[in-house]
């Protein structure tokens, strides 16, 4: 059996010895708890030599470099091998200083805490060591005890026991934070709504031309900037496009989003380096992205200020352009520090696009070690209430890996490290490069609730689409994650016919919330339910007419 690695080492020597493995007698307390690893005869022995790795002998294993980087290595290889270990000799090194997660759980369902742990196990198997959570409103802030109470927000001693947990495991955690755009959960609360930019405050766009609104906006990172121990703070600030549209432009009857925009964020960038800490945030405002040719232009004025020389920047695009295109997109910062970030293709949709996603990763992954940026940060966003599952991203997160470090051949180790059949990783795949991970099968499940989701004039072609893939995928038993999305393309099938029956979309919500509530907090969940029952209580009033 070869031995397989994530990312793909540098240097893999195997000689095909194998001897009887019962566990380790000094492995890290921490790590033998987290993983289930025996107590045994096994001595693990750190010694100096240049870069990273590990050498396996006859019960004894020699480690260097970055202990959490050999330790996870030599985890896989357990994983793989279970009662016996092969000798072999390996040596390690990254392409990216900054291996970055970023997980959204702002938008729909906050993750658990044995989620939380399980995804940073997996991080740290997969030698991440960054993971930023993406919060809005949902920091437990003393400044306001009401900001995100109804949301699932997180605890103090939550949030105390996640970054304690990624600490043991070699990752940092850090708070990605919005403090001028997307912030429409606290502008929503009555006593926010004279902080909105627009007069309807779920919009989100904070009113930067009057001074408590900004201050306020100080007062919130300034509470998280002395929470966290992280090294990075990101300070957001993307898709701001309705900042100096609103009041601000009432004022002065003259644009000024950009100028408003830089001297917010030269506060913040203030505050963050006053801790010692290092700023980050999101670059699309700064070159324009998403605006026509004449707001572009205003924007990229702010691009020249030196503030920016003081922040990493997060590079985000979530396309499946080409490589010279992501190229061009790095170079359009110039020479300032900033990390790649590809996303994971998971928002608006039940199920990953892994087309789109993998394209963007090996695209935007290629671009940013040819320009040699110093870090990578995958997103994974929730948007339209999250409602793909944690567990449909664990291929992605792994393959992001591989793709960034090693050879890019992520499959085959999937199918080893969670011990999967490839049947069953076909069939993530499958629905991963259909129209099952587009927005698709929830506009033919529930387009009667939505007009914006309805189709015309393609049912044809999308019930071949959905009949192939049923055809592809039959007779596997899959988990119950994955039998989930097959019985929802069974009942869009039936819905298409005009036969579906309220019991099956009742049937379909209770299958979707023990998912849901197996790996996140309840909060969110009625979001998303009315989707299911309104749709039973039209395919009942249907029955009896």
């Amino acid at each position: 059996m070869k031995i397989a690695i994530v990312p793909e080492p540098k240097i893999l020597k195997e000689n095909g010895k194998f001897h009887p493995f019962d566990g380790f007698s000094n492995l890290p307390v921490f790590l033998k708890r987290e993983f289930g690893i025996n107590e045994g005869k096994w001595q693990i022995i750190k010694i100096q030599r240049p870069g990273s790795g590990l050498k396996i002998t006859d019960g004894k294993i020699e480690i260097w470099g970055d202990e959490f980087t050999s330790y996870a290595t030599l985890l896989q290889i357990v994983c793989q091998f279970k009662n016996e270990l092969p000798e072999v000799e390996i040596e390690e090194s990254f392409n990216f200083k900054f291996r970055g997660y970023h997980l959204d759980i702002a938008r729909g369902g906050v993750p658990n805490l044995n989620t939380f742990k399980s995804l940073l196990r997996w991080l740290f198997l997969l030698k991440y060591n960054y993971f930023g959570i993406y919060l809005e409103d949902l920091f437990p802030w003393k400044i306001d005890p009401e900001i995100g109470r109804r949301r699932g927000r997180l605890s103090t001693d939550e949030l105390m026991e996640i970054i304690d947990y990624g600490k043991s495991l070699g990752i940092e955690v850090f708070p990605s934070l919005e403090l001028t755009g997307h912030m429409e959960h606290i502008l929503s609360l009555p006593h926010y709504h004279e902080f909105s930019e627009w007069h309807r405050p779920s919009e989100g766009c904070l009113d930067l031309s009057n001074e408590k609104a900004s201050e306020f906006a100080i007062k919130l990172l300034e509470e998280v900037v002395e929470f966290f121990p992280s090294q990075y703070i990101h300070i957001g600030g993307d898709e701001t496009w309705a900042l100096g549209r609103g009041k601000s432009l009432n004022k002065t009857w003259k644009f000024q989003g950009h100028k408003l925009y830089e001297a917010h964020y030269a506060r913040m960038i203030k505050v963050v380096k006053s801790h010692g800490k290092i700023p980050m945030m999101w670059g699309d405002m700064l070159t324009g992205m998403y605006l026509s040719h004449q707001e572009a232009e205003k924007w990229q004025e702010v691009l020249k200020s030196k503030i920016w020389d003081e922040v990493d920047i997060a590079n985000w695009d979530y396309s499946s352009n080409n490589e010279q295109f992501f190229k061009e997109k790095i170079n359009s910062f110039g020479k300032k520090s900033q990390i790649a970030c590809p996303g994971l293709s998971d928002w608006n949709t039940f199920y990953p696009n892994f087309k789109t996603a993998l394209s963007n990763i090996e695209n935007f992954m290629q671009a940013a070690k040819e320009e040699k940026l110093p870090g990578f940060m995958v997103t994974s966003w929730g948007d339209d209430g999250q409602e793909c599952l944690f567990s449909f991203l664990n291929p992605l997160i792994l393959a992001t890996s591989e793709i960034a470090e090693g050879n890019g051949r992520w499959e085959e180790k999937w199918d080893v490290l969670n011990d999967e059949s490839q049947d069953v990783t076909n069939v993530r795949k499958i629905f991963g490069n259909s129209e099952i991970s587009t927005m698709t099968l929830k506009r033919m499940l529930f387009g009667d609730l939505y007009p914006l989701y309805k189709i015309e004039g393609e049912v044809k072609k999308i019930r071949d689409g959905f009949e192939k893939v049923l055809d592809e995928t039959k007779n596997i038993d899959l988990p119950d994650d994955l039998s989930f999305i097959k019985q929802m393309i069974e009942i869009a099938l039936s819905r298409m016919d005009g036969e579906s029956r309220s019991s099956d979309f009742i049937s379909l919500f209770n299958m979707y919330s023990k998912l849901w509530l197996k790996e996140r907090k309840p909060e969110g969940l009625e979001y998303l339910l009315p989707r299911f029952w309104g749709m039973a209580g039209i395919a009942y009033l249907g029955e009896n007419s």
